[in-house]
């Protein structure tokens, strides 16, 4: 990777002043990431609400509270995780998020709706737009950048080309396209 960034060719890619755009910073891209968590919070709690998922969210909230879980009907259920919390998380916090940002970084936008808001955009490392195995990746990868106290996120605003930890870790940059008036 290190070969990667020395390249004659990295140096123009990096400035981008030919294509109106540079590097994304850390403050853009939270905003970002907030906006993006608001529609994803819209997006569970309908997807949810369609699929039934409501006794899985109740069932998760007595998991959390410790108190003893129960179905509707009274019968009480001794496994760790009941089925119905279980479907609900896969559905809420891995299905939906990983197809959201996984289809629309590697669409046509490169961006999901909070970076289009924030005018901020998700290349591979030579400006070419990813692939949906590579937005996979990245996606999975920000579990890792979580995990480690949130420091693979808050190297974004100390790197050299404000890379986070799963940037990195799928080749990836995150341009801001500034407004051009024509």
């Amino acid at each position: 990777m290190a070969d990667t960034y020395s390249s004659s060719g990295w140096a123009e890619l990096i400035r981008g002043s030919s294509q109106g755009r540079e590097l994304a910073g850390f403050w853009r891209r939270l905003a970002a990431a907030i906006i993006d968590l608001l529609i994803l919070c819209i997006i569970s709690a309908i997807a949810a609400a369609y699929l039934g998922l409501g006794e899985g969210w109740r069932m998760l909230l007595m998991i959390i509270r410790r108190q003893a879980v129960v179905t509707d009907d009274g019968a009480s259920i001794h496994s760790l995780i009941p089925m119905p919390a279980a479907t609900f998380i896969l559905v809420v916090f891995i299905l939906i998020p990983w197809i959201y940002f996984a289809a629309l970084e590697s669409s046509r936008n490169q961006a999901t709706l909070g970076k289009i808001a924030c005018r901020v955009v998700v290349s591979d490392l030579h400006g070419k737009p990813l692939t949906f195995a590579r937005a996979t990746l990245r996606h999975f990868s920000k579990f890792i950048s979580g995990i480690i106290v949130f420091a693979g996120f808050i190297c974004i605003g100390y790197t050299r080309y404000h890379q986070g930890l799963h940037d990195v870790i799928a080749a990836t940059l995150v341009w801001y396209q500034r407004e051009t008036v024509e």
